[in-house]
């Protein structure tokens, strides 16, 4: 295709969301150089703005989610409390409300980030050949949804089962604008869609963000700036549109204080850039934020484009009204709604929830060993203590990342991780269930050597011990870190932060002072203090403590995921026993001074 141009091609909606729609796909790379002409395939004419048709008022109503994480039901042992079926139940009632008016449209769209994070990503397969289904997909397809965006998740288990996910169970579009070179899913993603719904013309433009993704599988995938991708397609596109959309996985702003990093740019700094209403809509993803709880907030409108993004995991669904009236478009009503009040629908519960629960249970049961009962094992401790000192728990972790990293060929010299590594607890003693395992470690970080100094790890160590956690001090996220059984230290607690001092450090029984020249290996997670952001800025700004970032040193993504490899190791050990690791071992000393 020539450069500076995008085909548009004829495509078939979901049957089951907004079926009696047009659908258009644009096809072409967005990302070169400013597009200056869209291209239909022949026999393609679209209808006149929906302004010039009569003097009706037309309504777009939207519905969306972001960053489901494959949570469609919540998966425990004892229970399974549905989610999607909520959701579901919203959208079709809006559906049935609506299904007569002749003034009044109905999309639904999620806004990425629906892999993994749950027992489900398990039926994804290692490989397309052992891909059995993507359960978000399906069931999105089953409810109705309209389109998704691609997050940095739905990447990270490769583009080649991404690719046999989207071939098999996708009924809807799959966009992004900016992301290019990636030939295992050519022609499997488009930069945006068109929609003719109701006589209102929809476009959608997609966009995914750069941060946290891992394309492991050497496909050469690129993500380009995505404020440069907007700008060389809106003057093509807008014209064609009565209702603009950006349909973003991006993240709410480069500001930071959120879950996700935001790299290039976030939706703020997006509609800072754009000229003041040329899009309608920005529905976003990524950082889990929850706006507009109480309706759309001024400071939720930039350059008069809202921005809206339902936090995460399906505690809600978010519901814009665009209303076109007099040749002038606007929305007009932004809400969220708690899932939690909503009813279920039983019978999609049954007919498509309650079956892939039923092939992902016994994934969910199967048993990795032993556990023993130790009160560093708990809910409670990982919650309340896991940045006050040591822990048998972490010491467990970060031993078996090294065994695992040398196990497969990656000569580490020891290893680190933080808070976001566990989410909860396990269970007092007995066997260990996948499921147990993990529900303390649901996503799918990837390992990550990283080359340091010794004169950089003295500067880490001494800064860890300025993020410990205090008797005084309420706790917060400050990104305190636990290392393996080669790094031994004490902290020496002092009644201000910047006094507490690293003292008696040693690698491999040396002491790190003798070692300052020489370079080492770390093995850690690709999210290592992605929750301290709002803590650093504090202990920098007001405290005035010298804090490293860990994030510019030199690393490299390895191919081995976190959860896979301790699945494995504690499988080999026979459990998380104390002769498997699972113990104190004095490596971190914590004391006051005297």
């Amino acid at each position: 295709m020539t450069t500076g141009t995008l085909r548009l091609i004829k495509a078939t909606p979901n049957p089951h969301g907004a079926a009696d729609s047009q659908l258009f796909l644009f096809v072409g790379n967005a990302t070169l150089t400013p597009i200056r002409e869209i291209i239909p395939d022949e026999g393609i004419v679209l209808p006149p703005p929906c302004s010039q048709l009569s003097s009706r008022s037309c309504r777009l109503k939207i519905l969306h989610i972001n960053d489901l994480h494959g949570h469609i039901s919540r998966f425990t042992s004892q229970s399974d409390q549905p989610v999607l079926s909520r959701i579901v139940s919203r959208l079709r009632e809006v559906r049935r409300q609506y299904r007569d008016d002749p003034n009044t449209a109905v999309l639904a769209m999620s806004a990425g980030d629906d892999l993994v994070g749950a027992i489900f990503d398990e039926l994804m397969g290692d490989d397309p050949g052992s891909f059995a289904l993507h359960a978000g997909y399906r069931l999105y397809s089953a409810a109705g949804m309209d389109v998704s965006v691609l997050g940095n998740h739905d990447l990270d288990l490769g583009t080649d089962v991404l690719a046999e996910a989207i071939r098999k169970d996708a009924q809807f579009p799959v966009l992004s604008a900016n992301l290019v070179s990636c030939q295992l899913l050519e022609g499997l993603y488009f930069p945006a869609a068109l929609w003719v719904t109701k006589g209102i013309r929809v476009g959608i433009i997609g966009l995914t963000t750069s941060g946290q993704v891992h394309h492991l599988d050497h496909s050469n995938l690129q993500i380009v700036n995505p404020v440069r991708v907007i700008h060389n397609m809106l003057p093509a596109i807008r014209p064609l549109c009565d209702v603009l959309i950006i349909l973003s996985h991006l993240g709410y702003s480069l500001a930071g204080g959120s879950a996700a990093s935001v790299s290039d740019a976030g939706d703020v700094e997006l509609a800072r850039s754009l000229p003041p209403g040329s899009v309608h809509l920005i529905v976003g993803g990524h950082t889990h934020h929850i706006l507009n709880e109480q309706g759309l907030t001024a400071n939720n409108i930039v350059n008069n484009i809202p921005i809206v993004q339902a936090g995460t995991l399906g505690r809600f669904v978010g519901e814009v009204d665009v209303t076109i009236r007099e040749g002038a478009t606007a929305v007009t009503n932004v809400r969220l709604t708690s899932t939690r009040y909503q009813p279920v629908d039983a019978q999609f519960e049954k007919d498509n929830v309650q079956p892939l629960l039923e092939i992902a249970r016994p994934l969910f049961t199967r048993s990795l060993g032993k556990i023993d009962s130790h009160p560093d094992f708990s809910t409670d401790a990982v919650r309340n203590s896991f940045a006050a000192g040591e822990s048998a728990l972490v010491n467990f972790i970060t031993d078996a990342l090294v065994a695992c990293c040398r196990a497969s060929g990656y000569e580490v010299d020891l290893a680190l991780v933080d808070a976001s590594v566990v989410r909860c607890g396990l269970p007092d003693k007995g066997e260990l269930s996948f499921g147990d395992w993990f529900d303390l470690m649901p996503f799918a970080d990837v390992l990550r050597i990283t080359w340091i100094s010794g004169e950089q790890l003295r500067h880490l160590i001494q800064d860890n011990a300025y993020r410990i956690d205090l008797p005084s001090e309420p706790h917060t996220e400050r990104g305190f870190l636990h290392f393996s059984q080669q790094m031994r230290y004490t902290v020496q607690l002092a009644p201000h932060r910047a006094e507490i001092q690293a003292t008696d450090i040693t690698v491999n029984g040396l002491p790190l002072e003798q070692q300052l020249d020489r370079s080492f290996a770390i093995v850690c997670t690709s999210f290592v203090r992605g929750l301290s952001a709002g803590w650093e800025k504090y202990g920098r700004r007001t405290l005035n403590l010298p804090l490293m970032d860990i994030s510019q040193v030199s690393h490299m993504d390895t191919s081995l995921f976190l959860r896979d490899e301790l699945v494995t190791y504690i499988t080999n050990h026979g459990g998380i026993t104390e002769e498997s690791g699972a113990k104190r071992d004095g490596r971190l000393q914590v004391k006051k001074k005297s």
